[in-house]
């Protein structure tokens, strides 16, 4: 079983997967790439994704404080895939400091009431994120992909109007998701599961808004991003 992926481009330069820890990789995890980094692009006049693998491999290195932080894969505007570590190596992209918030219910008081009506509605047959998956914390079993959002004046079309990546970033994604199925020996029918979900769900704490989530935008009214066209096409066959 391969943990890279053929439809992704291998960065060099990355941090030595022989130093993380591993696991087995039970779902796949969407984020859009915070506003720090199309910042300092657009500052830099640089384009997003070298400023977003700069970053993400200074991450693995330990910029943020401890070492493996960022995501395993990075999705620019024109579906071009690159991998920064390998699926079954353990990163920190998804938090996990909100637990007992989750668990104690709490959680509901510390986000926004649309953020919370569109997950309740999005998973009416739980009670909260930490029941999403099978371990303590999203990081165990997810494999993260960022993908850089369009706008602020960094170029890219939104699929249709009001979402915030384009089909080109849709399309890759749903192609990676069947892959990893295919790769990783998901069960038939993942896709419509919790094994493939936004970093909003898991964390809507800190990935929350006045008018739903925000990361990558799915749980609000007006989406950013449309798991719907996702989901469909992902649980066709590849």
């Amino acid at each position: 079983m391969s943990n890279l992926s053929s439809l992704a481009k291998q960065v060099a330069g990355v941090r030595d997967p022989k130093l993380g820890r591993t696991r087995t990789p039970w779902g796949f995890l969407v984020h859009t790439t915070g506003g720090g980094i199309t910042a300092l692009a657009k500052k830099q006049k640089r384009r997003p994704i070298d400023v977003a693998i700069e970053t993400y491999i200074a991450s693995q290195n330990g910029s943020n404080g401890y070492l493996w932080g960022g995501p395993h894969y990075v999705l620019e505007h024109d579906g071009t895939l690159h991998q920064i570590a390998p699926d079954d190596v353990l990163t920190a992209h998804a938090g996990g400091g909100n637990r007992t918030a989750y668990i104690d219910g709490t959680w509901v008081d510390k986000c926004s009431p649309p953020t919370v009506a569109a997950w309740r509605e999005q998973w009416p047959n739980h009670k909260h994120p930490y029941q999403l998956f099978p371990s303590k914390s999203p990081n165990n079993d997810y494999v993260g992909i960022e993908c850089i959002p369009i706008g602020e004046g960094l170029g890219g079309e939104p699929m249709v109007p009001c979402l915030r990546f384009t089909k080109a970033q849709n399309d890759a994604f749903i192609a990676l998701g069947q892959d990893f199925g295919s790769r990783h020996g998901w069960p038939a029918g993942w896709p419509g599961t919790s094994r493939l979900l936004g970093h909003e769900d898991v964390d809507p704490i800190n990935r929350h808004d006045p008018r739903g989530g925000w990361d990558p935008g799915w749980l609000r009214e007006a989406h950013y991003f449309d798991f719907e066209y996702v989901r469909v096409l992902a649980l066709s066959p590849a």
